[in-house]
């Protein structure tokens, strides 16, 4: 599959679709909460938000989306993780399927699952008019998923899930140099790491697994706990002070609540049906949470510890990030090509973008699975 031709794929004038006609319903469960149900309509006719960037990992075309914040606009499709055919300049293997993304200052990092490698990009560098950026390539374990930065931007710990079938014993975590691009540790893990977050001081990682949460030393890169009976954990916060841990519990349709201090689960919050990812406000006063089965958003104020509303949104919403003011959730979903901004304010719409740029079914099959927002604009926005 030549360059180009792919390319063709998503090509064409930026696309904003506005989302009229599908309405967003927000319903007031748990304590404290209002009753009865309201529809929420588009607040403007038009998506504007704070001046940035949105970059979404798009799992389903070896790609990831670049789209100006300021006004929802799709810039670029951008390639990653793809080697050039050798002797060809103008042809990629398409090989890769970024699963994670992460970012620290203006560098992205992706998990590409099937070529086995770490990509690293200067989005400051990127270019709308060439869709094949240059990136660096780390080569790591088998089926990397997930990434994440420490605070100070020193480490990236990397998700690796193993091959389908094989031993356990090649499930690990990879500890890269963001200096240097070179794995620095390998922490093999009993059965396969899902996501990774860090502690707000970076003293301390989390990754969820199927058996459990592992809490390590970043220091010391050691084990200093683990907490298992969370039904299939996936989705992970910490507090802004670093007190509390949150966690999705996929098999149980709750949400942990786990005390750093101790190492113990110190309440449930029931949420909607497999709760999987997750986003908090930065002072730590609501957490987002995805409940894709139940075509879904759960709001949870954190001083209560209960659900205040929900969302209703169609598409299998599990994919969530905040911009970094804290004035909008974006939302993208499981059987969805479309990405969904919301307000925080009054948790409407606001607009929506088509991932693929193009006609109404050009985001189909995109498959994202990952979003990351700046306050930096991506070159060729506003």
């Amino acid at each position: 599959m030549s360059l180009t031709k792919r390319h063709a794929l998503v090509a064409g004038a930026a696309a904003v679709l506005l989302a009229a006609g599908t309405a967003t319903v927000i319903t007031g469960t748990g304590q404290g909460s209002a009753s009865g149900a309201k529809t929420a309509h588009l607040a403007s006719s038009t998506c504007t938000g704070p001046a940035g960037a949105a970059y979404v990992a798009l799992a389903g075309f070896q790609a990831f989306d670049a789209i100006d914040t300021d006004n929802c606009t799709f810039i670029q499709d951008y390639n990653v993780g793809d080697p050039q055919v050798p002797g060809n300049p103008g042809d990629f293997n398409f090989v890769s399927s970024d699963q994670g993304v992460a970012l620290h200052g203006n560098t992205l990092y992706f998990a590409d699952t099937g070529s086995n490698t770490v990509s690293v990009i200067d989005a400051s560098t990127l270019d709308p008019k060439n869709f094949n950026p240059a990136e660096t390539d780390i080569h790591v374990g088998f089926n990397p998923e997930d990434l994440a930065v420490s605070p100070d931007g020193t480490q990236l710990w990397v998700t690796d899930t193993g091959p389908q079938t094989g031993s356990s014993s090649l499930t690990d975590i990879d500890v890269i140099s963001t200096a240097t691009d070179k794995v620095t540790a390998t922490l093999p893990m009993p059965s396969a790491p899902d996501q990774v977050t860090f502690s707000p001081s970076g003293a301390t990682a989390y990754v969820t697994t199927a058996a459990g949460l592992w809490i390590f030393n970043t220091a010391t890169d050691h084990v200093a706990g683990v907490i298992t009976g969370l039904g299939d954990p996936h989705g992970i916060a910490v507090s802004p002070d670093g007190s509390t841990v949150y966690v999705t519990s996929t098999a149980n349709n709750v949400v942990e609540v786990i005390s750093a201090a101790t190492h113990q689960v110190t309440g449930t919050i029931p949420v909607g049906q497999l709760p999987w990812g997750v986003a908090l406000s930065a002072k730590g006063g609501t957490l987002y949470v995805a409940d894709p089965d139940s075509n879904q958003i759960s709001v949870i104020s954190t001083k209560t510890d209960t659900v205040t509303s929900t969302i209703s949104l169609a598409g299998g919403p599990d994919v969530l990030a905040l911009t970094p003011d804290g004035s909008q959730l974006w939302v993208c979903g499981l059987t969805s090509g479309i990405l969904t901004v919301l307000n925080t304010s009054h948790d409407s719409v606001v607009g929506t973008v088509n991932l693929g740029g193009g006609g109404a079914n050009s985001g189909d099959g995109l498959d994202a699975t990952g979003i990351v927002m700046t306050t930096t604009p991506t070159p060729g926005g506003s």
